[in-house]
C-alpha cells in the first residue's frame, strides 16, 4: 500500500500487516486530477487536483495521523497488476482507515444540507458506495472544506438519499445481515465512467476478488454475479426485474437468469433474507449455473399442467402482516435446463407451492442458439422453444388422471410433453395415477398404470399401457437398466422384449367389492403446433370408462416391432 507521509509529502510503501494508521480521501474525480506519474514528472503542483491532496494531508496531520491515502496519486495505474490489487483491496483500505474525509466538490459553503445534500454528485457514483459503507465513520466537507457532518450524525438523511440502511451506517447491523438483492439495490442508480467499473466497484461489498478485464464491458457485471454465487447460497441474486417501460405484453419471453446491470435491482431494497432456509449449493459451469435448489411447481388452473418457479429464499416486507415470499418463473428448455421467464415481474406467494424432485439442474446464463440470437438477452418464447424442440410427445389427461413420475427428465410439466433436439433419445416412460369414485359418494379408488413410448419422433412410434402392479417386478428391472441415461429406441425395444412386457393400448382394473372394472385407454394423433415444436408430433390422449366386468371389451396385446422394415 502506497501512502503519503503527511510531514514530508513523500510516498512510502507498506506491505502486509505493517501498515500504519492513515487517513483516506473519498471524492469524485474532476478535471486535472494528480496522478502518480504527474508527481514523478514534477508537474503535479500546476493541477487543480493537487489542492485536494494537500488539504487531505493537512487534516490528517491535524488529526494526529502521519499518513494519508488518495486514490488519484497512490496507485500506479500504468501497472495492471497494481491496479488490480488496489481495486480488489480498496474496500478493506477504506474499512481500516482511521479517518475518512468525503469532499463534496459541488456542495456550496452556504447551502442547506436538507436542500442540497441529495443533489451532490458524490451520491451518484459507483465507487463512493463502498466509501460510504466501509469506513467506521465518514466526515463530510463542502467545496470550501468546511465540515458539514459525519456518517453517524447524518445517518437518517444519508439513508434516505442512498437507500442504505441507517442501522448499517451507524454500525448497528452488519453487512452480512442484508440479502444480495438489497446490496445490489444500493448501486442501482449509480454510474461509473467505464462500463466495467460498475462491477469492479462492488467487489469489496460482496467480499469477492476477480481480475480486471477492461474491454469486457457488460460481461464484467455478469462475471461479478458468478463470483458472488461461488461464495454465497443467497438466491436473492436472481431477484432482479427490468423496468416495466420496456415490457412487451404481446407474447411470453425468456431471458438468462443473471442481470445485465445493478439497475435491475432498483426495487429490491426491501427484499429481506430468510435465514432459516436450507443452504443451496451452486457452481458455475460452461452450461450455466448448476444447482440442486428446490424448484417448485405452480398448478395452472383447469389443467393438470404446472409451471416452474424457483424460490429465492427472501421475502417482500413493508410492514405488512404477511411476508410475501418471492420466486422467479422458469421455463424448461432442455433436460433439467431452464431459462427465466418474464424478466419484468417476480412471483409473490404466501403458501407453499408444490415441490419438485430435488435434482441437479442448470440455470442458463446465455440464450441458447447463438446463431439465430447472437446478441439477444431477451427472446420470444414462441421463437426459441421450437428451435430447442425438434421432436415432441405430448400427453393429454382428463382431470382425474395425473402424472406421478416421468422418465427421462426432458419432460416439461407445463406443456405436458417430452421433447428432444434429435431423434436418438425418443423413448419415454410415465407412471400414471387414475382417481375416481362413484356418484353416490362411495369409496374413491386409485389405480396406477405404466405408459411406454418408443420411437416417438417418427411416424412408426409404438406405445403401451400396463397395470403397474401386474408388471411391477419386470418394470422395476427394466427401469434399473435404463434410468441412468438415454438409450436409443433399439436398446429400449430389446429390453422390453427381454422382460416380456407386452404392447397394449388399454389396461383394465377390477374395482374391489363391486362387479365393475375401469378401462384406461389411449388414443394417439399427429398434430402440428409450430410454437411448441418445430415438427409435427404425437399427442397421446388418455381416458377411462367404468364397465360391468362381465361386459368389459377385450384388450389386445401385441409384440413390439423390433426393426422397421
Amino acid at each position: 500500500m502506497r501512502l503519503i507521509n503527511t510531514r514530508t509529502g513523500l510516498f512510502e510503501e507498506f506491505i502486509g500487516s505493517h501498515i500504519p494508521k492513515y487517513a483516506i480521501l473519498s471524492h469524485t474525480w474532476e478535471d486535472e486530477e494528480v496522478s502518480l506519474e504527474d508527481i514523478h514528472k514534477a508537474i503535479h503542483s500546476r493541477k487543480k487536483g493537487f489542492h485536494k491532496i494537500i488539504t487531505t494531508c493537512e487534516m490528517a496531520a491535524r488529526d494526529g495521523l502521519q499518513y494519508a491515502w488518495v486514490d488519484t496519486c497512490c496507485i500506479d495505474k500504468s501497472s495492471s497488476a497494481e491496479l488490480t490489487e488496489a481495486i480488489n483491496s480498496m474496500y478493506r483500505w477504506y474499512q481500516q482507515s482511521d479517518s475518512c474525509y468525503a469532499f463534496l466538490a459541488d456542495l456550496p459553503a452556504s447551502a442547506s444540507l436538507d436542500e442540497f445534500l441529495s443533489t451532490c454528485r458524490w451520491f451518484t457514483r459507483g465507487w463512493t458506495l463502498q466509501e460510504l459503507i466501509a469506513p467506521k465513520d465518514v466526515f463530510f466537507f463542502d467545496r470550501e472544506w468546511n465540515y458539514r457532518g459525519s456518517k453517524m450524525s447524518l445517518a437518517a438523511q444519508l439513508s434516505d438519499i442512498t437507500g442504505v440502511s441507517k442501522g448499517l451506517l451507524r454500525g448497528e447491523i452488519s453487512l452480512a445481515s442484508f440479502s444480495i438483492a438489497q446490496k445490489l439495490s444500493w448501486a442501482a442508480h449509480r454510474e461509473t465512467t467505464r462500463v466495467e467499473d460498475i462491477a469492479y466497484c462492488l467487489l469489496g461489498i460482496f467480499d469477492v476478488n476477480m481480475p480486471l478485464l477492461y474491454g469486457e464491458e457488460g460481461s464484467a457485471f455478469r462475471r461479478l454475479q458468478q463470483e458472488i454465487m461461488k461464495s454465497t447460497a443467497d438466491l436473492s441474486i436472481l431477484a432482479w426485474r427490468l423496468p416495466s417501460t420496456g415490457q412487451n405484453t404481446s407474447s411470453r419471453v425468456l431471458t438468462c437468469v443473471l442481470a445485465d446491470t445493478p439497475a435491475a435491482f432498483s426495487g429490491c431494497g426491501t427484499f429481506e433474507p430468510l435465514f432459516h432456509t436450507e443452504l443451496t449449493e451452486f457452481s458455475v459451469t460452461n452450461i450455466g449455473v448448476k444447482t440442486r435448489a428446490q424448484v417448485l411447481r405452480q398448478i395452472i388452473p383447469g389443467t393438470g399442467a404446472r409451471r416452474y418457479a424457483l424460490p429465492l429464499n427472501c421475502f417482500y416486507f413493508q410492514g405488512l402482516p404477511i411476508r410475501r415470499r418471492l420466486a422467479v418463473r422458469l421455463k424448461k428448455v432442455g433436460p433439467e435446463i431452464f431459462l427465466r421467464e418474464d424478466p419484468w415481474t417476480l412471483l409473490e406467494y404466501t403458501e407453499e407451492l408444490g415441490p419438485n424432485v430435488p435434482l441437479e439442474r442448470y440455470l442458463l446464463t446465455e440464450i441458447p442458439d447463438r446463431v439465430r440470437f447472437p446478441y439477444a438477452r431477451i427472446v420470444s418464447m414462441d421463437a426459441l422453444i421450437p428451435r430447442m424442440r425438434l421432436h415432441a410427445l405430448q400427453i393429454s389427461l382428463p382431470p382425474d388422471m395425473e402424472i406421478r413420475d416421468a422418465w427421462p427428465r426432458r419432460f416439461d410439466d407445463e406443456d405436458q410433453l417430452f421433447f428432444t433436439g434429435n431423434s436418438r433419445g425418443d423413448s419415454a416412460v410415465l407412471k400414471l395415477s387414475t382417481h375416481f369414485g362413484f356418484e353416490n359418494g362411495g369409496t374413491k379408488w386409485r389405480f396406477v398404470s405404466i405408459f411406454y413410448a418408443v420411437g416417438w419422433s417418427s411416424h412408426s412410434a409404438q406405445f403401451s399401457l400396463l397395470d403397474s402392479q401386474d408388471f411391477a417386478s419386470k418394470v422395476g428391472e427394466l427401469q434399473l437398466g435404463i434410468a441412468d441415461w438415454d438409450h436409443d429406441k433399439e436398446g429400449i425395444l430389446d429390453q422390453l422384449t427381454y422382460h416380456k412386457i407386452p404392447r397394449s393400448s388399454a389396461v383394465a382394473f377390477e374395482i374391489p367389492k363391486t362387479s365393475k372394472s375401469a378401462l384406461v385407454s389411449l388414443t394417439r394423433h399427429l398434430v402440428s403446433e409450430p410454437t411448441m415444436c418445430a415438427n409435427e408430433f404425437w399427442r397421446v390422449e388418455f381416458s377411462y370408462q367404468v364397465h360391468e366386468t362381465s361386459e368389459m371389451p377385450p384388450i389386445e396385446q401385441d409384440e413390439w416391432v423390433l426393426r422397421e422394415t
